[in-house]
């Protein structure tokens, strides 16, 4: 039997490998179907549609993404806190601090030491003064659009782990990333995100 809970890693693929061999796949809903950047409010509609679909056995809803929407997050709320008979949830996230606090008083949560390889920052988030910050920057103003997306997803990672942010300021690295999909110039993104970082308490 399964517990809800949320899970705190980056390597989603390893997680899904659990969870099928344990569990087996027919009992996993996995939405979306693939590890997405974002959890959006279309995907926890997807999920309550899912939860209200009868079972005769117990199913997990298994939710994966880098980041998870607020207005997501609040749609979700008392689909956590009152499940349908034989309904488990597990979310797995990158950092619990991308969740809001209401959210995780409803789950355990367990985190798994698991390292993943993937393309380093050269940045040192804890230790960064305005020297590094702007060496930084120009190492960085000329990515592509693909490039870019990867940096704000990888500074996002890190950023939460470091500071606590409220649910405004997480939504700020959300539009960050719509606007590298919309081929903005990285210096200012990047300038932006990580100076709130710098300044912030």
């Amino acid at each position: 039997m399964f517990t809800s809970k949320i899970i705190i890693s980056e390597d989603f693929e390893r997680i899904k490998e659990e969870m099928i061999e344990k569990y087996g796949y027919n009992r996993l809903r996995l939405i979306p179907k693939t590890p997405a950047n974002d959890f959006l409010l279309d995907d926890a509609r997807l999920v309550e549609k899912e939860s209200y679909i009868a079972e005769i056995d117990e199913k997990i809803i298994v939710l994966m993404a880098h980041n998870f929407r607020i207005e997501a997050q609040n749609f979700l709320l008392k689909l956590l806190e009152e499940p349908p008979q034989n309904v488990k949830f597990l979310i797995v996230v990158p950092s619990k601090n991308l969740l809001l606090p209401t959210i995780k008083s409803r789950l355990i949560c367990e985190k798994r030491n698991i390292q993943k390889s993937k393309n380093s920052l050269n940045l040192k988030l804890d230790k960064m003064d305005l020297k590094t910050l702007f060496e930084f920057l120009q190492e960085n103003e000329n990515l592509d659009k693909n490039e870019l997306m990867e940096k704000i997803t990888l500074l996002t990672e890190q950023m939460v782990k470091i500071k606590d942010f409220n649910a405004k300021e997480l939504e700020n690295f959300y539009e960050s990333y719509e606007l590298a999909k919309l081929n903005s110039k990285s210096s200012l993104i990047l300038s932006t995100l990580l100076l709130n970082f710098y300044t912030k308490k």
